[in-house]
């Protein structure tokens, strides 16, 4: 359906308006009635011009008449175009009518005007107005197909300078990659140069098997010596007996896996095996490098035995002197009694049994350090253990003026000794409790930290020197006026017993010693 198109109508008379309105009633038409010319000047003003077809004009008006109104419609740039007619009963003479034309109408009529003639000519010009709106169109239609193809040229353009630009730098691409290639391939060749010359002189044994058939393509002199076999393996797959320490199942691939070997003489020795999967000359083989430590296992050997001897003189020593101290007392108190100079007294003999339990105990915490001794553990929480000894060590550090605080979050069950962790706490609480001033703060803390639980204990004592850090869990090393040296060594015991680890931390603010048990396996699928 065609847009209506707007029709003005301007008369100081209504009748007149009714009959204009009567004779050019349309769909097609909208009729905007005017009763001056300035009523038509303000509603140019405040609307667009387009959608007028054609103004019907009255000569004579009050105010403004119809030759000003029109003089000033056309001063209006978008209202030059619109067609005015002129009407008038009153200004017939040709004097009238060439001045309508002057001022810019393109018709002159007179009243009373015949309708089928008015309409005739309105419809004239209504054609005429949407004849020239469509070529406004088609006008502002052509204006953006040339902007679009204005614009789509510059994209091909700018495609195309891109593209050279592409192909310029495709080009630059493909001589740095032939370049790179280049020295590549004699960076290869030098490098295949150094395998083979690092291959033949290298100390280490070192032999190189296909993989399809491991028959051996290739050994240095180092592995001859080694293992005795010359270049009669060329070309077979007589392997040379190994035992692993450890299963290997299909592995071809192993990095410093300790293996025994029986060379051509038939003697054993043992070698760190490493192998790895190279090409050469485009096929898959398998290096085979091995690190003899025969010897060094030996040295090894005698050095650990050698330690041993060293540690149990140590203890040796340790044990007789903690232990002849109350041997001593026991043994004056008995001589005094044999020579008859003191009676047996209950004092004397409660003395003596002090001396006795005092050995008895260094004893005890002695045979606590074995390894091998038997332990209960079972599925505990450390927070309980830990709670069920917090009003012994709040009470030990009331009466010692000083302060703990304990920090425990949610941890899962761990496989535990439950006295064995009572010990370990309490020895290493008072041993931050005694290495602490009078208000000083002692905080026992735990947390997790990935598949681990960790007991931390930290004082704000002195710190440990560091000279002696090295030596802390060793028997009888104490820093203690009247100490065994065997507290935090039980400690040290009990935490290898639990598979657990000791970490300590220390300098002139206080110490800190980690504690870090492992979660079992089922304790993990639930965390």
């Amino acid at each position: 359906m065609e847009q209506q198109v707007k029709i003005l109508a301007v008369d100081d008379r209504y009748e007149n308006l009714l009959a204009l309105n009567s004779i050019l009633a349309s769909p097609q038409y909208e009729i905007v009635s005017l009763q001056s010319g300035e009523e038509v000047l303000k509603y140019l003003l405040k609307e667009s011009p387009d959608p007028i077809a054609v103004i019907l004009m009255d000569v004579q008006m009050p105010g403004i008449n119809g030759y000003e109104t029109v003089e000033l419609i056309k001063q209006r740039k978008s209202c030059q175009d619109i067609p005015i007619i002129f009407l008038t009963a009153i200004s017939t003479s040709i004097e009238h009518v060439l001045k309508g034309y002057h001022v810019g109408s393109i018709d002159y009529l007179f009243k009373p005007v015949h309708p089928d003639l008015l309409r005739m000519k309105v419809d004239a010009f209504v054609k005429l107005h949407r004849y020239h709106q469509e070529i406004r169109n088609q006008r502002e239609l052509l204006q953006l197909r040339t902007l679009e193809l204005e614009e789509t040229n510059c994209r091909l353009e700018r495609a195309e300078a891109q593209l050279k630009e592409q192909n310029l730098l495709l080009e630059q691409w493909v001589e740095e990659r032939t370049s790179e290639l280049v020295d590549a391939h004699e960076k290869l060749m030098k490098s295949q140069e150094h395998f083979k010359k690092l291959f033949v002189s290298s100390p280490c044994p070192m032999a190189i098997r296909r993989l399809s058939d491991l028959s051996y393509l290739e050994i240095n002199e180092s592995w001859k010596q080694c293992t005795g076999y010359g270049e009669e393996v060329i070309g077979t797959c007589n392997s040379i007996r190994m035992e692993p320490s450890e299963p290997m199942g299909d592995q071809l691939i192993v990095h410093n896996v300790k293996v025994k070997f029986e060379m051509k003489s038939g003697e054993f020795r043992t070698a760190l095996l490493s192998t790895e999967i190279i090409d050469i000359e485009d096929e898959k083989c398998l290096l085979l490098v091995a690190v003899d430590i025969t010897e060094n296992l030996r040295y090894e050997s005698e050095m650990a035995r050698l330690a041993q001897l060293n540690l149990v003189g140590e203890m040796a020593a340790g044990i007789a002197h903690e232990i002849r101290n109350p041997m001593t007392t026991i043994r004056g108190f008995l001589q005094l009694f044999r020579d008859g100079k003191r009676r047996l007294e209950s004092e004397y003999i409660q003395i003596m049994l002090e001396e006795l339990d005092r050995a008895n105990d260094i004893i005890t915490e002695y045979l606590s350090l074995a390894k091998n001794k038997r332990t209960h553990q079972q599925s505990e929480h450390l927070n309980r253990i830990i709670e069920s000894l917090q009003p012994l060590i709040q009470a030990e550090a009331v009466m010692s003026g000083k302060h703990v605080q304990f920090l425990l979050v949610d941890c899962p069950e761990l496989s535990l000794d439950d006295k064995e962790i009572r010990q370990l706490i309490l020895n290493m609480c008072m041993n931050g409790l005694e290495s602490m001033q009078t208000g000083g703060n002692l905080t026992v803390a735990t947390h997790l930290d990935s598949e681990q639980v960790l007991l931390t204990i930290s004082d704000e004592g002195a710190g440990i020197p560091e000279e002696h850090l090295e030596k802390l869990g060793r028997p009888f090393f104490t820093t203690k006026d009247h100490g065994t040296g065997l507290g935090l060594a039980i400690c040290y015991s009990i935490a290898a017993r639990h598979h657990a680890t000791i970490d300590v931390k220390s300098d002139h603010q206080g110490t800190t010693f980690v504690i870090r048990f492992q979660i079992p396996a089922h304790a993990l699928s639930v965390i």
